[in-house]
């Protein structure tokens, strides 16, 4: 990697910790429910789309809300009417109590830090959400800081939100290496904006490669594999 890179940024969702514990939640609380995956997947879709239409209507609202809303369309549109307390219990779950941190998290992002380089998590998160998360992750007293759209009321792929994390960092934009996994969204919103961008595409998700904006420095398949290119 370019030795010019001084600050790492790493998103959360997909990156350090694993949505797809969705379905394990849906099937504890949904009576009934016959496809959790299907529904999961439909969740997550539809609160992101959200993200990016509040962008586009300047209706920011919290992203524990914009989750909310996505698992209530998803239920309905799966034929289950669930009430708020039980949608509340499945988010919290989810995204608080039991989040599914990936196994090369605490130890890959540790060989990060001590390789001389900064480490701040950039999220759509709210700061509560992003919280809970550091501490699953056994983060707390290796990342710098955790960075939430709520700070600017922009989501991602918005280059406001990635802008932003590099004010914060103290660092030139162009110096910053966003690392992000799932969908290649985020690594073409670092891109656009300045920062260069690591899709770290994990083996066991095997999801495809897209093409739509502009290609990641770096590719990787854990926080493990991410160290040893830096080190």
């Amino acid at each position: 990697m370019d030795a010019d890179v001084e600050t790492v940024t790493v998103d959360s969702y997909t990156t350090l910790v694993d949505v797809d514990a969705q379905e394990a939640a849906l099937e504890e609380y949904v009576d009934g429910i016959e496809s959790p995956a299907a529904v999961s997947q439909l969740w997550r879709a539809r609160y992101i789309n959200y993200s990016v239409v509040a962008n586009d209507l300047d209706a920011y609202r919290p992203f524990d809300e914009l989750i909310d809303l996505g698992l209530r369309y998803a239920l309905e549109r799966h034929g289950h009417d669930v009430d708020r307390e039980v949608r509340e219990a499945i988010r919290r779950t989810v995204y608080e109590e039991r989040l599914a941190v990936f196994e090369d998290v605490p130890p890959g992002v540790r060989r990060v830090v001590d390789a001389g380089y900064d480490v701040y998590v950039v999220s759509n998160g709210t700061p509560a959400m992003l919280e809970h998360l550091v501490a699953a992750a056994d983060l707390e007293g290796v990342v710098s800081d955790a960075v939430s759209a709520d700070e600017v009321e922009t989501y991602k792929p918005d280059p406001e939100i990635y802008r932003h994390a590099a004010a914060r960092t103290g660092t030139p934009i162009d110096r910053i290496l966003h690392v992000s996994g799932g969908g290649m969204r985020d690594v073409w919103g670092a891109k656009h904006a300045g920062m260069r961008a690591c899709w770290l595409s994990r083996p066991a998700k095997a999801l495809p490669r897209e093409h739509l904006g502009a290609a990641p420095d770096l590719e990787v398949e854990s926080f493990r594999d991410l160290a040893d290119r830096l080190e």
